[in-house]
């Protein structure tokens, strides 16, 4: 557990820090509004209204939990919880080899279009023993055909919540700009997004930073927990 939470500390909240301020000065007068923030960006200052924004992140932590504890804490319950409300999963064979063709990654997997999601619909129809070469996808959740660590899948969980509450961030364009950038992010590739593209990948990258603190404070708190009861048990307190 702890190389995982080590993994996701350093591979999403380090790797993914908003390098976007420093630019702004550069940037015209301009008002963008995505699905619950309002942003106006101009030479000297960035408005952000987000009130919408941060009310649905307040509830879906209980929410999570809620529906975390439904289920046990248990990742065959939580994917089928997924698939009743309308989101497919699928377990694939060599999954991570035939994602990687494509730049995904296992886990949660937005609405794309083209030819990645003719691949997509190609191995996930040979799944389901359903011939699909659509050049369209709906949200999905593609997998290995093995049990997923339980960390990893509440990190997906979360992310899949998050566009299910129609948050900003989930647009093919705004994942596509994180997947490309989630390494390296110059000045330069700035300078060459519109207000839009840019405001997108902060959305992009603000969701996945709070997918990833809910799972590491999750993970402290069981940790915690169990540490309290072995104590209790040691001291002749407890029983199981």
């Amino acid at each position: 557990m702890n190389k995982f939470i080590q993994k996701i500390i350093n591979y999403i909240l380090k790797r993914r820090r908003d390098r976007l301020a420093q630019t702004l000065e550069v940037m015209k007068p301009r008002t963008y509004t995505n699905s619950t923030t309002k942003t106006h960006m101009n030479s000297s200052e960035t408005l952000t209204i987000s009130a919408q924004t941060e009310q649905i992140l307040e509830t879906m932590t209980a929410e999570l939990v809620n529906i975390i504890k439904a289920c046990d804490t248990d990742a065959d319950k939580i994917l089928e919880y997924i698939q009743k409300h309308s989101t497919p999963v699928y377990k694939l064979k060599n999954a991570e080899k035939i994602l990687s063709t494509i730049k995904e990654e296992q886990g949660f997997i937005t609405p794309v279009s083209g030819l990645k999601a003719c691949w997509l619909n190609f191995w996930t129809g040979i799944s389901a023993a359903k011939l699909n070469l659509s050049f369209k996808t709906k949200a999905m959740f593609v997998l290995n055909d093995e049990a997923p660590n339980i960390y990893f899948l509440l990190h997906q969980l979360h992310l899949w919540y998050g566009f299910t509450k129609n948050l900003p961030g989930f647009d093919e364009k705004s994942r596509k700009l994180l997947k490309a950038h989630i390494d390296v992010m110059n000045e330069s590739d700035i300078t060459g997004m519109t207000i839009e593209e840019i405001i997108g990948l902060k959305e992009a990258i603000a969701r996945d930073r709070e997918a990833a603190e809910f799972v590491i404070q999750l993970a402290k708190e069981n940790s915690g927990a169990k540490k309290a009861l072995e104590k209790m048990q040691q001291e002749g307190g407890a029983s199981i």
